[in-house]
C-alpha cells in the first residue's frame, strides 16, 4: 500500500476525515479558539474588517500579536496557518522560495491594517501590496502610488482631507463658533450634578483662570488603539519610514537645495535616503532624545534610531476634541477656545459655588477628560490667562499647577523671554542686545529703556507681563476677521489652463468657507510663491515648495462680493497682474478680509414683499377674466423666499415692446368700477383705456403727483435702508427698471416732504457704489437724480448739490 493511501486510511480511522484530514481540523479548530478568544476578552471597537481573514507571514511591524489584537479589536480574522478561508498574507519582506509557496493571494503590507484603522475605513489593499504576482513566469506588474498635484482637479478636496494644519486651523474655529452659539441661547450645565459642594475645600479669593493642554495630542489621540506603544519614542508622520531607497537623482536634488540654506542641527543630518516628511507630534520619550515637533523624520531618526512612527488620525482628532469641548461646557461657558486641544476657561465662581479649591477641581475635570477621551491633559491655574499658560509649562505632562498671587513674581522672575506670547525673534534680538534674556532681566529693567528700544506700548506691555500682569480679558465672544486657503504643496502646472483652473477651485473652497459663516468680504488677497531664481526645479521634500519668495496683492471693492463668479474674476485679475511665470509657481492662497455678516431680512419690507405678491395674483386673476379669447397670458412667478429681487416679486416683462390695447367696449365697466383704485388703475394703465392727453412740450419740471402706492421705505430711516441697498447690489447684475423707479420715488417724496436730512448721504452713498457697477447702474443712477431734482425744484424751487457724471468711457 502506498504512503498516500496509508495516510488517506488513517485519516478516516481516525475521525478526521471528513474535516479533511487532521491538520485541516487543526486549522478549524484554532479558527474558532481565536472567535471564541476575540469574543470574550477583546473590547470590538469596530467592523472595519469585516470578511477580512489575514494570514501573518515572517516578522511584521506591527508584530504577529499585535495585528492579532487589531483584526479582533476591527471585526476581522487572524489566521495562525494559511488556509482556503484566507484573504490576505500580511508581509514586510519575504525570500522568492516563500513567494513561489504562497499561491495567488494578495501580500500586503502591514501598513494596509494600521492605516485602515487610522482612518477608520477598510482602504484599497492594491496600494499596499508587497509583491503582486507569485508567477515566476510573468512580469511582475508595479502598482506605484503616485502622488497627485494640483494639476489634478481632484487635488484640492485630498489634499485638505489629508492637511493637519487645515485640520487644526477648521478645528479651531469650528469650536471657537461652538462655544459662541451656545452662549447665544439657554443653557443647563449637567456636568454640575457630579461636582459636590466641598466640605474642607478652600476657593481662592482671587480670580482663577484655568489653561487646559492635551499633552501630544496627536501622539496620544494614535495611542489609543496602539496601547503597545505607549512609553516608546513615538512620531505622528505621513512617513512610514526614516531613511529611503537609495536614489542618485534624490541624493544630487537634496544637495543642491541644503547648499543654499543655513547648515548646521538639524540640516546637518540630512542626507540623500532621509525622509523631508515633517514630525507632527513627538511622545515626551522622544523628546528627551531632542526629537522635537517639525523636524524632519530623517533627522529625528539620526537622533532616535529606535523612534516609531505612527499615521495620522484624523477623525480621531475631531472625536477626542468634541469630548473635550462638551466636558468642559457641561460645567460653564466662560470658555475661549484655542484650537482643538487648548482652552481657556474662567472657573473662579464656578469654585466659590461648590468651595471647591483649585487642586479638588483639577483632579476632578482632569479625571473626566482622561477617562471620556483616554487621553491624558495638563491645566495650569492662575490669576489671569497669562499666568495661567505659563503654569502649564511646570504642569506637563499630565498634572497641574497653581501659580498663586503671592509666587508669581519669583516664578516668572525663571520664564525665558521668548516663552511670552507676542516676543518674536526680532524682538528677542533687540532684547539680548541690552543684556535681557529671562523676565527677571526685565523686572529690574528701567521702563524708559524699553520703551526707547521697543516703543512705549511695546515696552509697557512687556514690563507688565515680566511681572506676571495680563490686562486682556478672556475672548468668549469669537469674530473671524478673516478666510482664507493656502496650498504650498503639490504646486506643479504644466498650462496656464492647468493654472487657472486651480485657482477657480480654490476661490470655490475660500467661498465655501465664507458662506459657512455667513459672511461676506470685500477685499480679496493672492498670495504666491515663487521658485527662487538660484533654487533647483526640483525640491528636496518631494513636490514640496523649496526655496521661494513670496508675493502677494489685494483689491478692495465698493461693495461685499455676493457671488462665486465675482470672487473668481477677481481672483484671476490678480494673478494676471502679478504676471507671473504658471511654471514657477509653488505656493498659492487667497485670503478673503473686511468681512460682514449678511444683513438679516427686514421686517417691514419682508411684509411689503408678502403685500406685493397678494396684489400681483389678484390683479392677473382680473386680468385674465377680462382678456379677450386669444389675447397671450402672462406668467406670474410668484413670491421670492428671499431678498433676492429686493424691493418687488419682480413683473413679468411683455413679449411685446408695444403697449396691448384693448377697445373699451371689451371691458365691462361695472367690473371695472367695483375694483379697488389700485387695481382699476393699473388696468387702465396695462391696457390703455384712459384718453391720452396732448403731448406738451415743455423745459419745466412736470407736476408733481402724489404716488399710487405707499412706499415700503416709508418710516424707515437711512441707517435701516443702507442695509437693504447693499443686498441689492449684492444679487443684481441689471437692476430692474422697476426698482430703481420706486427707490428715486421715495427720494422724490422725502423732498416734497421736507425730510432731506440724510438725503445728500444717501446719494453720495449711490453715486460711490454705482460707480463701481456697469453702465445699466449708472443709467439707474441718473434715473434716481432726475426724480430728486424733481421733488427738490418742486418743493424748493431749485435742485441739490448731487455727483452725476461718472468717469465711463462707454456711458460718454
Amino acid at each position: 500500500m502506498s504512503r498516500r493511501r496509508q495516510q488517506n486510511r488513517d485519516d478516516e480511522d481516525n475521525g478526521f476525515a471528513e474535516w479533511g484530514g487532521y491538520f485541516e481540523a487543526k486549522k478549524a479548530k484554532l479558527r474558532e479558539q481565536y472567535k471564541e478568544t476575540a469574543a470574550k476578552q477583546v473590547e470590538k471597537i469596530s467592523d472595519i474588517f469585516t470578511g477580512v481573514s489575514i494570514f501573518v507571514n515572517g516578522l511584521t511591524n506591527p508584530s504577529s500579536d499585535q495585528l492579532k489584537l487589531l483584526m479582533a479589536q476591527h471585526g476581522g480574522t487572524f489566521h495562525l496557518y494559511q488556509s482556503s478561508s484566507t484573504t490576505h498574507i500580511i508581509a514586510s519582506n519575504l525570500p522568492n522560495v516563500k513567494i513561489n509557496k504562497l499561491g495567488s493571494l494578495p501580500i500586503v503590507k502591514p501598513s494596509w491594517v494600521t492605516d485602515s484603522i487610522a482612518l477608520n475605513k477598510l482602504l484599497d489593499y492594491k496600494r499596499y501590496l508587497l509583491y503582486t504576482n507569485q508567477s515566476t513566469s510573468q512580469p511582475r506588474l508595479d502598482f506605484p502610488v503616485v502622488p497627485k498635484t494640483a494639476s489634478d482637479p481632484h487635488f484640492l478636496q485630498e489634499f485638505y482631507s489629508n492637511s493637519r494644519l487645515h485640520l487644526i486651523s477648521t478645528l479651531g474655529a469650528e469650536f471657537k463658533q461652538f462655544i459662541a452659539d451656545l452662549r447665544d441661547k439657554p443653557r443647563e450645565f449637567p456636568g454640575r450634578s457630579k461636582l459636590e459642594v466641598s466640605k474642607t475645600g478652600a476657593p481662592p479669593q482671587t480670580p482663577v483662570v484655568m489653561h487646559i493642554d492635551m499633552d501630544c495630542f496627536f501622539v496620544s489621540v494614535g495611542l489609543r488603539t496602539r496601547p503597545e506603544l505607549r512609553g516608546l519614542p513615538v512620531a505622528v508622520t505621513h512617513a512610514r519610514r526614516a531613511q529611503l531607497n537609495p536614489n542618485k537623482e534624490r541624493e544630487e536634488t537634496v544637495t543642491l537645495n541644503m547648499d543654499r540654506v543655513a547648515q548646521g542641527g538639524e540640516l546637518g543630518m540630512i542626507d540623500g535616503r532621509s525622509s523631508m516628511s515633517e514630525v507632527a507630534s513627538c511622545s515626551y520619550e522622544a523628546r528627551k532624545c531632542g526629537v522635537r515637533n517639525g523636524m524632519f523624520l530623517g533627522a529625528a531618526a539620526k537622533l532616535c534610531p529606535q523612534i516609531k512612527t505612527i499615521p495620522y488620525d484624523f477623525e480621531g482628532y475631531k472625536e477626542v476634541s468634541m469630548i473635550l469641548y462638551k466636558t468642559l461646557s457641561s460645567y460653564t461657558l466662560n470658555i475661549e477656545a484655542v484650537s482643538c486641544d487648548e482652552m481657556y476657561v474662567e472657573v473662579t465662581d464656578l469654585l466659590k459655588t461648590f468651595n471647591l479649591s483649585v487642586e479638588e477641581w483639577a483632579n476632578h475635570i482632569r479625571g473626566e477628560i482622561k477617562t471620556a477621551t483616554g487621553c491624558p491633559c495638563s491645566a495650569g491655574f492662575g490669576s489671569n490667562r497669562l499666568q495661567a499658560r505659563l503654569a502649564t509649562k511646570k504642569a506637563k505632562p499630565d498634572g497641574f499647577y497653581y501659580l498663586k498671587p503671592e509666587d508669581v513674581e519669583s516664578y516668572m522672575a525663571e520664564i525665558a523671554l521668548a516663552d511670552l506670547p507676542g516676543v518674536g525673534y526680532a524682538t528677542l534680538n533687540k532684547l539680548k542686545s541690552l543684556g535681557l534674556e529671562t523676565c527677571g532681566d526685565v523686572q529690574v529693567a528701567s521702563l524708559g529703556v524699553l520703551q526707547k528700544e521697543l516703543g512705549a506700548k511695546m515696552g509697557e506691555t512687556l514690563l507688565e507681563q515680566a511681572k506676571g500682569i495680563d490686562q486682556k480679558p478672556l475672548n468668549y465672544h469669537h469674530e473671524r476677521k478673516s478666510v482664507s486657503a493656502e496650498i504650498n504643496y503639490g504646486i506643479r502646472f504644466k498650462t496656464i489652463d492647468e493654472c487657472y483652473n486651480f485657482l477657480e477651485s480654490l476661490g470655490n473652497e475660500v467661498w465655501s468657507r465664507l458662506n459657512e459663516i455667513k459672511m461676506r468680504a470685500k477685499t480679496v488677497t493672492l498670495k504666491v510663491m515663487i521658485r527662487a531664481p538660484d533654487a533647483p526645479l526640483e525640491t528636496a521634500k518631494f513636490l514640496g515648495h523649496g526655496l521661494c519668495d513670496s508675493v502677494s496683492k489685494s483689491v478692495t471693492i465698493a461693495h461685499h462680493i455676493s457671488d462665486v463668479k465675482i470672487l473668481q474674476r477677481e481672483i484671476r485679475s490678480l494673478y494676471e497682474k502679478m504676471n507671473v511665470n504658471y511654471g514657477e509657481l509653488r505656493g498659492l492662497g487667497v485670503q478673503l478680509t473686511k468681512l460682514e455678516k449678511l444683513a438679516p431680512i427686514n421686517p417691514t419690507l419682508s411684509n411689503f414683499l408678502q403685500q406685493e405678491s397678494k396684489k400681483s395674483d389678484s390683479s392677473d386673476t382680473v386680468k385674465s377674466k377680462m382678456a379677450t379669447r386669444g389675447r397671450p397670458r402672462k406668467n406670474s412667478k410668484g413670491q421670492k423666499n428671499s431678498l433676492s429681487d429686493f424691493f418687488k416679486n419682480k413683473k413679468e416683462t411683455p413679449v411685446q415692446n408695444k403697449p396691448l390695447e384693448m377697445k373699451p367696449t371689451e371691458v365691462d365697466p361695472e367690473v371695472l368700477k367695483e375694483l379697488p383704485p389700485e387695481i382699476r388703475a393699473e388696468i387702465i394703465k396695462e391696457y390703455n383705456l384712459a384718453p391720452k392727453p396732448p403731448v406738451k412740450k415743455s423745459l419745466t419740471w412736470p407736476q408733481i403727483k402724489p404716488p399710487v402706492k405707499k412706499s415700503p421705505f416709508s418710516g424707515l430711516t437711512w441707517p435701516q435702508i443702507k442695509p437693504i441697498l447693499h443686498k441689492w447690489l449684492q444679487s443684481e447684475q441689471k437692476p430692474d427698471d422697476y426698482d430703481v423707479t420706486l427707490l428715486g420715488e421715495h427720494f422724490r417724496q422725502l423732498a416734497i416732504d421736507r425730510d432731506i436730512d440724510w438725503l445728500p448721504t444717501a446719494m453720495n452713498f449711490l453715486y460711490r457704489n454705482f460707480g463701481e457697477m456697469n453702465c445699466f447702474w449708472h443709467k439707474a443712477y441718473h434715473k434716481i437724480v432726475d426724480l430728486v431734482q424733481q421733488g427738490m425744484v418742486a418743493r424748493y424751487g431749485g435742485t441739490l448739490l448731487i455727483k452725476r457724471d461718472f468717469d465711463c468711457l462707454h456711458c460718454v
